[in-house]
C-alpha cells in the first residue's frame, strides 16, 4: 500500500514536470488579484469614486469594447503562440531526438507566458461579469486598468516567446541546455560526496537479504528521505542493485538489506519507495543527459540529418562531462541524520556509460574520419585529467575500438592522421603500454603521407 510521503513524493515529481503546473499558478495568481481589486473598488474606494480618477474608462459599452477586444487578441496570440510550440515539438523530435522532447515541454518560461495568457483572458471574463448597464459607479475602472497592464505585459511576452521558441529549434541551443544540466547534476552529486566525513566503499552484500520488484518499468527515482527515515528506525542499511534508467521487470532483484526485517509491511514500504516512469529528465540525473547528447550526436551523423560537426561538438561536451564523471566513484551514499551511511545507491560504472553513450556514435560515424579523430581526442583529453589504473584501461579499450580494424578500407592519407592522433593519446599514458598504429590491411592509394610531429 503506498505511503502517504511516497504519494506526495511522486505527485510532486509529476507536477513539476507537468506543463500545467505553471500556467495553473499564474493563472489563478493573476484571477486572485483580480478578484482583489474588484473588491477593494466595491468597498474600500466606493464613497471615492466620484473624486478620484481610476482609469481611463467609465463607460459600461466602452468597458466591455475593450475587454472584448483584449480577450480576443490574447485568445489569438495564445492559439498562434502554442501552435508554434507544436510545430518546434515536431521538428525536434525528427532533427534531434524525441527524448528531448520532456525537457522542451516543461520549459518554465513557455509555461508562464501561458499562465499570463490565461489568467488575463480569464480577468477579463470576470471583469465583464462585473459590469452593470447605467451604473457608474459599478463600472470596474481599477480592473479595467490592470486588464490593459496584462494586456501589454502578454504583448511583450510574445515577443519574448517568439525569440526563446526560435532558439528552441536551434541544436547548439539544446546541446548547451542539456550540457549545463548535466553538469549541474554531476556537481550536485560531487558536492554530496565531497561533504561525507567518511567516504565508504560499496558493502559487501552477498549474504544480504534481497527485495525484488513488483513492477515493470524504468527506474527513474527514489524516495530517499522516506527510505532514509525506514531504514534509521529500523537500524537497517539498504544497497540498490539497478542504477537510474534501468529497465526492471518484476522479480528482478531491487535492493538489498543487511538483515532480513522480518516484516513484509516494512519490505513494503521500501519497495514503494521506488518511483517508475517513461520519461527522461537531464535535471534528475546526470545519466540522461548524457544519453540525450549522445542521441543528438547520433540523429546528426544520419544519412537524413547529415551534420557530423553537430556530432563532434556533441562529443567536446561529452568529454568535459566524463571528466567530470571520472571525479566521482561508481555509487552514492545517503546518510541518515546522525551521519551514518544507510543507503547505498549503485551507478553506472565508467565502461557501462562509455559505451553506452559513445559506442552509438562511434558506429554511426565510423565512415566519418573527423568523427572518429574527435573520439580519439576525447580519450586522449580524458587521459590527460590523470585517471588511476583501472580508469586508464578502460579508456583505452575505448579508444582501441576507435581504431579501423584490418581489411576495413580507408584513405592512406587518413591512416596517417588517425596514426598520428594515436601518437599524441600514447603521450598521455602512465600506466600501460602504448597503442598500435592502425592496422594497414585496406589501405587504398599507394602513398602515405610523413607524419607530423605534434
Amino acid at each position: 500500500m503506498s505511503t502517504l510521503t511516497n504519494r506526495l513524493f511522486r505527485l510532486y515529481r509529476r507536477a513539476t514536470d507537468s506543463i500545467a503546473l505553471y500556467p495553473t499558478l499564474v493563472a489563478l495568481g493573476l484571477v486572485a488579484l483580480c478578484v482583489v481589486s474588484i473588491v477593494l473598488e466595491m468597498t474600500w474606494l466606493q464613497p471615492y469614486k466620484q473624486d478620484l480618477e481610476l482609469g481611463i474608462v467609465k463607460n459600461a459599452a466602452n468597458a466591455r469594447l475593450i475587454l472584448g477586444t483584449l480577450v480576443g487578441g490574447v485568445i489569438s496570440l495564445m492559439v498562434f503562440s502554442f501552435s508554434m510550440v507544436m510545430v518546434v515539438l515536431s521538428t525536434a523530435a525528427n532533427a534531434l531526438s524525441p527524448r528531448v522532447l520532456p525537457g522542451l515541454i516543461s520549459r518554465r518560461s513557455h509555461q508562464v507566458v501561458l499562465g499570463f495568457y490565461l489568467g488575463t483572458i480569464i480577468d477579463s471574463l470576470l471583469l465583464v461579469a462585473t459590469i452593470q448597464e447605467g451604473d457608474q459607479i459599478n463600472v470596474p475602472s481599477l480592473g479595467i486598468y490592470l486588464a490593459l497592464v496584462l494586456g501589454v505585459v502578454c504583448l511583450c511576452l510574445f515577443i519574448y516567446f517568439i525569440r526563446t521558441i526560435s532558439l528552441s529549434i536551434q541544436v547548439d541551443f539544446n546541446l548547451n541546455r542539456l550540457y549545463k544540466q548535466t553538469l549541474a547534476q554531476l556537481a550536485e552529486q560531487r558536492a554530496r560526496w565531497e561533504a561525507l566525513d567518511t567516504r565508504p566503499d560499496w558493502p559487501d552484500d552477498t549474504d544480504w537479504t534481497v527485495a525484488r520488484s513488483r513492477k515493470a518499468g524504468y527506474f527513474k527515482a527514489l524516495n530517499q528521505a522516506a527510505a532514509l527515515d525506514i531504514l534509521a528506525r529500523n537500524g537497517l542499511r539498504m544497497s540498490v542493485q539497478i542504477h537510474n534508467g534501468f529497465f526492471v521487470m518484476p522479480g528482478h532483484p531491487l535492493f538489498r538489506l543487511d538483515r532480513d526485517p522480518q516484516d513484509e509491511r516494512l519490505m513494503d514500504a521500501l519497495l514503494d519507495c521506488f518511483d517508475f516512469y517513461v520519461e527522461e529528465y537531464a535535471d534528475r540525473h546526470h545519466f540522461f543527459g548524457f544519453k540525450q547528447i549522445s542521441e543528438i550526436a547520433i540523429r546528426a551523423l544520419s544519412p537524413a540529418v547529415n551534420d557530423p560537426g553537430t556530432a563532434i561538438k556533441a562529443i567536446d561536451m561529452l568529454t568535459v562531462l566524463f571528466a567530470e564523471r571520472l571525479r566521482l566513484p561508481d555509487h552514492d551514499v545517503a546518510c541518515d541524520a546522525s551521519g551514518r551511511p544507510r543507503l547505498f545507491l549503485r551507478e553506472m560504472t565508467l565502461d557501462a556509460m562509455l559505451h553506452a553513450v559513445l559506442e552509438p556514435i562511434r558506429r554511426y560515424g565510423h565512415a566519418d574520419v573527423p568523427v572518429l579523430l574527435s573520439l580519439l581526442q576525447a580519450c586522449k583529453n580524458l587521459l590527460f585529467t590523470g585517471p588511476d589504473a583501472d580508469a586508464e584501461a578502460v579508456l583505452l579499450r575505448h579508444a582501441k575500438a576507435v581504431i579501423p580494424r584490418d581489411g576495413q578500407v580507408v584513405e592512406a592519407i587518413d591512416l596517417d592522421v588517425i596514426d598520428q592522433a594515436i601518437e599524441r593519446l600514447n603521450a598521455t599514458l602512465r600506466h600501460h603500454r602504448p597503442i598500435d598504429p592502425a592496422p594497414r590491411g585496406g589501405i587504398l592509394g599507394a602513398d602515405r603521407c610523413p607524419t607530423s610531429q605534434s
